[in-house]
């Protein structure tokens, strides 16, 4: 008989089966033995009333004796049933070993209602051999008929059975049950007169050698490209290492289980990428590491076991850089970031260390070339270093302590590894790399959430918050002003999201906020003057773009000071240093010192009419003052018919966002924009109708010809 024939129909005829219903044909063979074994216990119970005298009148044709040989025709289609049984049998057990371990045969052979179902049906054949030799009648013929009846269900259930363990997935899913069900903190631990969690080796062994049943299978069926087998393998073992964890603790076990598995995932891991056409499967294995990493650190304390987990990430994502149909690499630094997150969560910070360690591997690794792949991936390292930071800070404002030293740490390490990239990306690259922090989901963004949920100035943390927020600025410096040739402009973005968060989420108390914004304020002008000496130097206009910003700063800065004149002067004095340094260092009689200082002197008019909205900037920022004054220059009058902006028209910066309308306006950005707060802050210091800004310029008229 053709195996391959009959495996094809049963595996057929269960598919219809499974299709019909989310009922496997396990369940429907297990109902069906059930109804077989029910119709025979029926039979008896009629059987045993008419045997005893009690006439029963439905059932009374049934206690008639059949006129021919009944349990002869019996016995032929019972042991006709049996022959079936046993090519069944051989080729579910080829099925199993031919490509896959001679063990999972073993597993559908010990299945008891498999077993049971061979066992009832050869119970039928001897009594039906029994009948015919004894020549049995009625109500023996009966139960005869019964069990006839009975093995014909049987054959259905066999065809159930048997569809079902065709699927190596499924004997797959039956081990994992098993091995959850046996995996309790009783077996475990062996039991002694001290009451003392010993750990029973035997029982390590024994769960360790079946884990390594589905871990040699899942290799296989990586090499014979069977992904449903792959996938539950690796589900299978997920599940299996969480229940291992929920019932024991490190203190009272060794970790030689979570070892060797760690090992036997180094193995698949292998195998995804052993060959070119199997690299897809590198996704799942890295999806299933990750998970159980995630897991350990929410259930071992201790770093070491953890770390493990870590490397093999680590290890993973190298192996991917050579193959370019896989994103087994993003997967890998998206797990150790969870990973990363979990352990801050649970103040496991040996786990933090261990998971910066592969970043920084990784950090180096991506710096290496300038790729788009790469760049990509180093945009998503940055992103989950955003991501623990922001987690640091919110252990810090809910339990109020932390790990200071990694804090910090994690800061320098994110600035080394974005130099690094910025020093050997091009131009479209290093676009890729600044809109990670700066883009639509902002660094600052992700510091906010933990912000504003605690709004209360705590004074446990008060210290180390503000620390932590300089540490920011820090951060903003080291990118800022190394290599700032390759800046970007979505940096310029930094510091005003930077500044806004500050000023609206930070739980600081008014003097120490106004202490960190004088910080990223000076950090803000050591950029300005560092691009705008370059650009002098080099011939050459500033970046549009940095001007645009500047605009911004200023208007934020000015905004949420407005109320107090000390600190505008604080904040604000500073610009017109600059200006003089600018103006004292380069000859102004060169185009683009001419052209540069024009631009500059543009922005700082800008910041004067905003401060006259408020104080009179002739006393609150002297300094400023006196530039404007000297520096005043009339606006030559324009040929063209058609009417000039408002801005333009009184020598005020002329972006888009001027020129389009009559004042200032703040650039969009994803912090802000669907708030209000742009039509708020222009509003606020444009005025009722803009006329401010004419009035001004009018004012330092007259202050320069007085002089």
């Amino acid at each position: 008989m053709d195996l391959n024939r009959l495996r094809r129909s049963i595996t057929r005829i269960s598919q219809r089966i499974s299709n019909a219903t989310d009922v496997s044909s396990y369940q429907y063979g297990r109902l069906l033995f059930g109804t077989a074994v029910g119709t025979v216990l029926a039979s008896l119970i009629i059987a045993v009333a008419i045997g005893t005298g009690n006439s029963i009148p439905v059932f009374s044709m049934l206690s008639r004796t059949p006129t021919s040989n009944f349990f002869g025709s019996s016995l032929n289609l019972i042991l006709s049933i049996i022959s079936l049984v046993f090519l069944v049998v051989i080729f579910l057990v080829q099925n199993a070993t031919q490509e896959y371990s001679s063990r999972l045969s073993s597993v559908i052979l010990r299945d008891r209602y498999f077993l049971a179902t061979i066992g009832f049906i050869l119970v039928g054949s001897i009594y039906s051999i029994s009948g015919s030799y004894f020549d049995a009648g009625a109500p023996f013929t009966l139960i005869g008929y019964a069990f006839s009846i009975a093995t014909i269900l049987l054959v259905g259930a066999l065809i159930a059975f048997t569809g079902y363990f065709l699927n190596i997935a499924n004997i797959i899913e039956y081990i994992t049950k098993q091995i959850e069900n046996e995996i309790s903190a009783d077996k475990i631990y062996r039991p002694n007169p001290f009451g003392v969690p010993l750990q029973d080796d035997e029982y390590i062994r024994h769960l360790t050698s079946r884990t390594q049943l589905i871990v040699s299978t899942c290799i296989k069926a990586i090499e014979q490209n069977q992904q449903p087998v792959v996938d539950t393998c690796l589900d299978s073992l997920t599940r299996i290492t969480d229940q291992f964890l929920d019932q024991t603790t490190e203190q009272d076990v060794n970790e030689d289980f979570l070892q060797e598995l760690n090992d036997q995932f180094q193995f698949i891991g292998s195998a995804a990428f052993e060959e070119y056409t199997r690299q897809k499967y590198s996704e799942s294995v890295v999806e299933a590491i990750g998970e159980i990493g995630v897991n350990i650190t929410k259930t071992r304390e201790l770093g070491a076991q953890a770390g493990s987990w870590a490397s093999l990430l680590g290890d993973l994502f190298t192996d991917s850089l050579e193959f370019d149909r896989t994103n087994a690499a993003g997967l890998s630094i998206q797990k150790l970031g969870d990973m990363s997150l979990s352990a801050i969560k649970q103040g496991d910070f040996d786990t933090v260390r261990l998971c910066m360690g592969e970043f920084e591997d990784i950090s180096t690794l991506c710096a290496a070339g300038n790729h788009p792949y790469l760049a990509n991936l180093m945009q998503s390292l940055h992103g989950q270093y955003q991501k623990m930071y922001a987690a640091y800070l919110h252990a810090l404002l809910s339990e109020g302590h932390t790990s200071e030293y990694d804090r910090s740490q994690l800061l320098e390490e994110f600035a080394d590894s974005f130099n690094e990239g910025k020093s050997t990306y091009g131009f479209y690259n290093d676009q890729v790399l600044f809109a990670g922090p700066f883009g639509l989901k902002p660094f600052a963004g992700k510091v906010a959430a933990p912000l504003l949920e605690h709004q209360d100035p705590d004074p446990r943390t008060q210290q180390y918050l503000k620390e932590d927020l300089e540490a920011l600025v820090n951060f903003l410096h080291e990118i800022s002003l190394t290599n700032t040739e390759a800046n970007q402009p979505d940096l310029y973005k930094g510091y005003t999201q930077l500044l806004f968060t500050f000023q609206q989420a930070a739980p600081l108390e008014p003097d120490d906020k106004t202490d960190l914004v004088t910080q990223l304020n000076d950090t803000w002008l050591q950029l300005v003057t560092e691009n705008y000496s370059t650009a002098i130097e080099n011939e050459e206009n500033v970046d549009h773009n940095l001007n645009e910003r500047m605009s911004d700063v200023t208007a934020l800065l000015i905004y949420f000071h407005r109320d107090d004149p000390g600190d505008i002067a604080e904040l604000i004095e500073p610009y017109a240093e600059v200006y003089r340094e600018l103006a004292d260092t380069y000859d102004d009689t060169d185009t683009f010192t001419e052209r540069n200082l024009k631009n500059l002197y543009k922005q700082f008019k800008l910041a004067g009419a905003w401060i006259n909205r408020f104080h009179d900037p002739e006393s609150v920022t002297p300094r400023l003052w006196d530039v404007l004054v000297d520096e005043f220059y009339e606006i030559p009058e324009t040929q063209s018919r058609i009417p000039r902006p408002l801005m333009p028209r009184y020598g005020y910066p002329t972006d888009a966002n001027s020129t389009s309308r009559d004042g200032w306006w703040l650039y969009p950005d994803a912090l802000w924009s669907y708030t209000g707060f742009q039509d708020e802050i222009a509003d606020t210091l444009n005025g009722e109708d803009s006329s401010n800004y004419a009035a001004f310029h009018e004012r330092l008229q007259e202050a320069q010809e007085a002089r």
